[in-house]
């Protein structure tokens, strides 16, 4: 205990110092409103969250930049190379063991959208059986589907959400399984009216976290943890920084 505590002092009086070591690669997926394109850089509520946090603790970034993968090829990458760090990332029991963690950046929900006219239920997960379902491969909504019980062979599994709603609106499939913030953001950019369609089962609500390889300091780690959580704290406006940046793009039109 004493010598963590050393180390995070020495993370306020000398920072650099402390994390003398490689630049991450800090890497994310598009999944608006939390992390997305837009002319040319990369943008959203966890975006802005992440670089603050690592500003705050005197870390630099690959290039100078976040790198904007597929889901797919960014997970692989956090698990497999030292120095790399992936947002916004669903903190599963699956994944727990797999990564060091910060946050929560944001939250979601998980779930099972379909047309509003095909009047579609679910209420178990036999129910599933006699539709074709859409996921973002590796996501966690496909994990969650398949630790349900749903067989993956039912499951069309792309790596972009968009490939994904555009199916939905042509009736390829009859589920998407996506949180559900992201969808309704997704439909709006595509052209889609979001009331047309309607989530008809949840599978869960879920905190979104900094994923960070599994062998990242752990003085680091907790010193991120820190800095997320001092910008939580409200301002004497009563408004945190936090607050602020999750406002700013809830109120973009």
């Amino acid at each position: 205990m004493l010598k963590i505590i050393c180390q995070l002092l020495l993370l306020f009086l000398f920072p650099a110092l402390l994390f003398a070591q490689p630049s991450f690669r800090i890497m994310t997926e598009e999944l608006p409103p939390f992390n997305f394109t837009k002319e040319g850089e990369v943008v959203g509520i966890s975006t802005e969250i992440v670089q603050a946090v690592f500003q705050q603790v005197g870390l630099s970034m690959e290039q100078g930049k976040i790198h904007m993968y597929p889901w797919t090829r960014a997970y692989h990458e956090v698990q497999h190379t030292p120095d790399t760090v992936l947002f916004s990332m669903a903190r599963t029991a699956e994944r727990e063991n797999l990564f060091r963690w910060v946050g929560p950046v944001s939250d979601v929900t998980i779930g099972v959208i379909a047309k509003r006219k095909r009047g579609i239920q679910i209420s178990k997960v036999e129910d599933f059986r006699q539709y074709r379902i859409g996921t973002v491969r590796d996501g966690a909504p496909e994990q969650l589907l398949v630790k349900a019980g749903v067989d993956i062979e039912q499951l069309d599994r792309l790596s972009f959400p968009e490939m994904n709603i555009r199916k939905l609106q042509t009736d390829r499939i009859d589920l998407f399984v996506f949180n559900v913030q992201t969808t309704q953001y997704l439909m709006l950019t595509l052209g889609m009216n979001p009331e047309d369609y309607e989530t008809v089962f949840s599978l869960k609500n879920m905190d979104l976290y900094i994923g960070l390889h599994k062998d990242t300091n752990m003085a680091l780690v907790s010193a991120l943890q820190v800095a997320l959580d001092k910008m939580k704290r409200p301002g004497v406006d009563g408004v945190s920084e936090f607050d602020r940046i999750v406002r700013k793009y809830l109120t973009e039109k």
